[in-house]
């Protein structure tokens, strides 16, 4: 019994290591899209032959307030807006203290720090978030944009709304609950889900009344989606989705993925695209 249960956790190790290992081998470049414009990163694993990470920021703080984003001393983004999500930047891979100001202070005592080592290839989401006390936080989301399976899309939620307390996350189609007692600051992990155009509806934990709607939700196979719950339930902000898809393949490839070949190729670039309900 104790050989079968070592030799289960070994399998286990091996595993995890070999799914945590396959993100930096990306040898194509990432394109992303958002409302803000299109930009390209380069591959993952040139990256981390660099000894650098890459890191975007989505600004979750309502209101006509822009910021700007440090890594330690150095500003990385500028003038982020609310719903704004930034191009991928490169970053070396140690930790990093990130502070945020207001656009154009930089000399101003920040309104939010967090440190947090990165690790060489990966790619991570910052997100800037109204936090309580009318205090600004952020947390550091990994990305992890790993190959799906091939009938597969994949969903996470991180949610970013202060006053809500936990929430959960129901396609609303299927009656099915994807994502249970969501806390705030917190993004869940990806989730594998049927291809589906669907609504999905945000609750407070346990509740069947919805708090925040998100129309047309259309999760197609092979893509990643970001669900961010945003704004503030009381007030005059309300609460909001931005929802940010990823996708291994390029431009080409990216028109066939409704009908995916039998055989798929690892090592293709990342679209990023972003919309916001």
């Amino acid at each position: 019994m104790r050989i079968q249960l070592r030799l289960g956790l070994l399998v286990a190790g091996i595993l995890l290591a070999a799914a945590c290992s396959s993100e930096p081998k990306q040898t194509q470049p990432v394109t992303s899209k958002a409302d803000t414009g299109t930009s390209t990163a380069p591959p993952a694993r040139d990256v981390e032959q660099r000894n650098n990470a890459l890191v975007r920021v989505i600004n979750t703080v309502p209101g006509n307030t822009s910021f700007d984003v440090f890594a330690d001393d150095q500003k990385i983004f500028d003038k982020v807006n609310f719903k704004g999500v930034t191009p991928y930047k490169e970053l070396s891979n140690t930790r990093h203290t990130f502070r945020i100001r207001m656009a154009g202070q930089d000399k101003a005592a920040p309104l939010a720090e967090n440190s947090e080592g990165l690790s060489g290839g990966r790619h991570y989401t910052v997100v800037v978030m109204p936090g309580t006390n009318d205090k600004t936080t952020m947390s550091v989301i990994n990305d992890n944009i790993t190959p799906p399976p091939a009938d597969k899309a994949q969903v996470r939620v991180i949610h970013a709304a202060p006053d809500v307390g936990e929430v959960d996350v129901v396609d609303k189609q299927a009656n099915k609950k994807l994502f249970s007692g969501v806390n705030f600051e917190k993004g869940t992990n990806y989730m594998n889900v049927d291809p589906a155009k669907t609504t999905l509806e945000v609750r407070s934990e346990g509740q069947d009344k919805p708090i925040l709607t998100v129309p047309n939700a259309n999760f197609e196979r092979g893509r990643f989606y970001t669900i961010v719950v945003a704004g503030h339930a009381m007030g005059n902000q309300k609460l909001q989705a931005v929802l940010v898809e990823d996708q291994l393949g390029n431009e080409a490839s990216a028109s066939t993925q409704q009908n995916p070949p039998a055989k798929s190729e690892n090592g293709k670039m990342v679209k990023t695209k972003s919309s916001s309900y």
